[in-house]
């Protein structure tokens, strides 16, 4: 195996994923990627983190489209990648990472704004056509759609056997804001204080192992919106809007993900703990030269090991050219306890099932 590729592969500057990039020069490329969908449950509380999909066609729930810049020359590399993630509007993209490096034989360095390594599909997480399905897991909504942390990493590269290879990443994070938009009645705003972590990868023939660890202390700020508020004589008032400050906060994270091949079938299974959740999912598909179907299985589990919820999905996809692909899925969601994959916090859905049908096309260049 290569290791350069690998160490590249890992560390985001490598875009196998964009067939088409677009030469501006020997050492600069761009290159970009896309995703949209029609979308639409059964249930009217809306469903997963940063989509909030309803029992109404939606054709811009799953919306997104980024571009990215290269500069490779010797051993240095800068990359920026801007998106419009589902969850923004179009005149206000997230710049996902802006980093620049150094390559020295089995060792990397790059310092700015990265991409969080807690999963597997982490490093290209919002190239829709870069993974299976038409969405990552549930597993990936562990951490409220956050993806991204400034500061510095270090990997190695080194090859244990002729099939077998590791990188090693410790990665530091510095100050930094997150806003999530949980619902529309519900915002989250946090203020990383520290971030320190670690991610490991072993590749072998048709196998990859991935375990990542991140403990990160905050701020957060808990923002409601049109708050029923009663009063001591009775009735009650509308209060527009209300923060709720929590200072010094701490979150840990443990993720642990493998994938196989298996001829023109792959298996990949992939779970994630935390200080408040566990969660895990199975995915089995096969390939048939354009056509790939897809089952996967997943679960959520409260701190205290309880089951919450499961998730059933069955889905197809097509390569229609070598840079575009189209999803077809059906979700099947069950609730036992807490929320599970509805985007509700502390309101209880009295209907505990729902199901979530999705066509989406993806592209990259």
């Amino acid at each position: 195996m290569n290791k350069i590729l690998t160490t590249m592969v890992l560390l985001g500057g490598y875009s196998g994923w964009s067939l088409g990039a677009i030469e501006l020069g020997d050492n600069l490329s761009i290159s970009g990627f896309g995703s949209g969908s029609y979308t639409e449950s059964d249930h009217s509380s809306p469903l997963l983190v940063q989509r909030n999909i309803v029992d109404e066609s939606c054709f811009d729930c799953d919306t997104t489209f980024g571009l990215q810049l290269d500069y490779f020359n010797s051993g240095f590399k800068a990359s920026v990648q801007v998106v419009k993630r589902p969850q923004d509007n179009w005149d206000e993209p997230e710049l996902e990472w802006a980093y620049v490096g150094y390559d020295w034989q089995d060792i990397s360095v790059a310092a700015g704004r990265q991409r969080l390594p807690l999963f597997l599909a982490s490093e290209y997480y919002y190239v829709g056509h870069a993974y299976t399905a038409a969405r990552p897991p549930e597993v990936y909504d562990s951490a409220l759609g956050i993806t991204a942390y400034n500061g510095v990493s270090l990997s190695w590269s080194h090859e244990l056997s002729d099939a077998l290879t590791a990188l090693v990443t410790p990665y530091i994070g510095f100050k930094d804001k997150n806003k999530v938009h949980y619902n529309e009645q519900t915002d989250f705003e946090f203020e990383a204080k520290s971030v320190m972590g670690f991610d490991v990868n072993l590749f072998g023939d048709g196998s990859r192992w991935h375990f990542s660890y991140v403990q990160a202390n905050y701020n957060q700020v808990l923002t409601l919106y049109n708050v029923n508020q009663p009063l001591p004589a009775g009735g009650s008032i509308i209060i527009p809007q209300v923060a709720i400050p929590s200072d010094d906060q701490s979150i840990t994270l443990w993720s642990l993900g493998t994938q196989y091949e298996f001829g023109q079938s792959k298996l990949t299974i992939e779970g994630q703990m935390n200080d408040l959740s566990s969660s895990f999912y199975i995915m089995g598909e096969h390939h048939f030269r354009m056509f790939t179907p897809y089952l996967t299985y997943g679960m959520e589990l409260s701190s205290s090991e309880h089951k919450e919820s499961d998730s059933y999905l069955i889905g197809a996809r097509v390569n229609v050219l070598d840079n575009v692909s189209l999803n077809l899925e059906w979700q099947y969601f069950e609730v036992y306890k807490g929320n599970g994959p509805f985007m509700t916090l502390d309101v209880i859905p009295q209907d505990r099932t729902a199901q979530l049908y999705t066509v989406m096309l993806s592209f990259v260049f």
